[in-house]
């Protein structure tokens, strides 16, 4: 089945990136304590303070992979959730669902693809996050009338995700951009960060041998 209306491209729109600030400020003290760590050993063991330098690589790369480098990206091909070890490229004729219960997840026929970025809130996460959406509203709660989950809250990262995928994807709609009926034959392309992978194994190995060895 086809749109009755001819295809119109949109016009050229900026590529938009959504991250967690939480998990890019956790990523920083890491950072942080993982060289005061191996600074205060060079001071205090300067014989054998080198060793130290494996495991605070190998925390170090961690932090990178799991919290700094995950975002989603949205522009007017699709969308594109970049996790751990993997890079998820769902394009919008595929996208049939956009849901927030345990973090942002796309769905397409058969197959849901779930963003590490953004994770759905907990209790206290989202009780601030609707305080502040209330305030925002002008002081009463625009999901009072509890159609919408606590991970659609603005104030929340899988919100914030959701949002600008949801506000993009009815844009292109509303431009008759995107093709309809063609979900099931519209392919979603996973890319394995091999590189990451490699240097997480490796940087592993090399702390388990230093824990051995010391």
């Amino acid at each position: 089945m086809h749109s009755r209306h001819p295809l119109r491209p949109a016009p050229p729109v900026d590529r938009v990136c959504v991250t967690s600030r939480f998990n890019r400020v956790l990523a920083l003290v890491v950072w942080a304590l993982a060289a005061l760590i191996v600074a205060g050993l060079a001071v205090a063991t300067p014989d054998t303070w080198l060793v130290s330098v494996i495991p605070a690589a190998w925390v170090s790369v961690l932090a990178w992979v799991a919290l700094w480098q995950p975002n989603i990206c949205v522009d007017n091909d699709g969308v594109e959730l970049r996790n751990v070890f993997q890079t998820v490229a769902v394009p919008w004729p595929a996208l049939i669902h956009v849901d927030t219960k345990y973090a942002l997840t796309l769905y397409t026929p058969g197959h849901s693809y779930s963003a590490w970025a953004a994770p759905a809130p907990g209790h206290m996460t989202s009780v601030r996050a609707a305080r502040h959406d209330a305030h925002s509203a002008g002081g009463t709660h625009p999901h009072s009338d509890g159609g919408m989950r606590p991970g659609d809250l603005l104030g929340t990262d899988s919100g914030q995700a959701a949002h600008v995928v949801r506000r993009r994807w009815a844009e292109l709609q509303g431009r008759n951009a995107i093709e309809v009926g063609v979900a099931e034959r519209t392919p979603v392309v996973v890319s394995v960060h091999w590189y990451t992978l490699t240097a997480v194994v490796l940087l592993s190995a090399g702390s388990l041998a230093v824990a051995l060895l010391t």
